[in-house]
C-alpha cells in the first residue's frame, strides 16, 4: 500500500509541529499556562501523525482512513484560525508570510492525503478486503501489498 501524501503529512506536522515544542520552551514571554497550552497543541498534531504511521505500518485501510481524516481535519481547522489570528495581529510581515506558507502546504498536504485515503479505502472495499485479515493470511487471497496470492499447490 503506497500512500505518499498521507507519509508527506505525517513528515511535515512531525518537522512543525515538534520543533514548535522547542520554540515554546525557549519563549521567555510565555508564562507556564501558556506554555502548556501551546505544547498541548503540538502535541495533539504530533500524537495523530504518531496513529497515521501505525495505521500505515499495519497496513489498516479503514483505520488509516480515520487516522489520516482526523489529523488533516485537525489540520485545516487549526491552521485556519491560526492563520487568521496571525494575519490580523500586529506581527512582522515576515512571520506573517512564513506562517501562511505553514499553513498552505500544511492544508495542500492535507487534502492529497485525505483525497488519497479515501481512494485506498475505496480500493480496499472493492477488492473484498476491509484490512483487517488480509495481512494475515486468512485465505481471502490477498496479501500484505495487496497482490493476489497464488493458490497454486506446490510440486516437488
Amino acid at each position: 500500500m503506497r500512500r505518499p501524501y498521507a507519509a508527506a503529512l505525517v513528515a511535515w506536522t512531525l518537522f512543525v509541529w515538534t520543533t514548535r515544542i522547542a520554540n515554546i520552551w525557549r519563549d521567555d514571554a510565555l508564562d507556564l499556562g501558556e506554555r502548556l497550552g501551546r505544547t498541548a497543541l503540538a502535541a495533539s498534531f504530533t500524537l495523530l501523525a504518531l496513529a497515521v504511521v501505525v495505521t500505515l505500518w499495519r497496513r489498516r485501510p479503514q483505520a488509516s482512513l480515520i487516522a489520516v481524516g482526523a489529523l488533516a481535519g485537525w489540520s485545516v481547522v487549526v491552521w485556519v484560525v491560526r492563520d487568521v489570528r496571525i494575519l490580523a495581529a500586529d506581527h512582522a510581515g515576515g512571520f506573517k508570510a512564513v506562517h501562511t506558507v505553514l499553513a498552505v502546504v500544511s492544508i495542500a498536504l492535507a487534502a492529497l492525503a485525505w483525497r488519497e485515503a479515501r481512494r485506498s479505502d475505496a480500493r480496499a472495499g472493492a477488492d473484498g478486503r476491509d484490512g483487517e485479515g488480509a495481512a494475515s493470511g486468512d485465505g481471502d487471497g490477498a496479501g500484505r501489498d495487496g497482490d493476489a496470492v497464488s493458490r497454486a499447490p506446490l510440486t516437488r
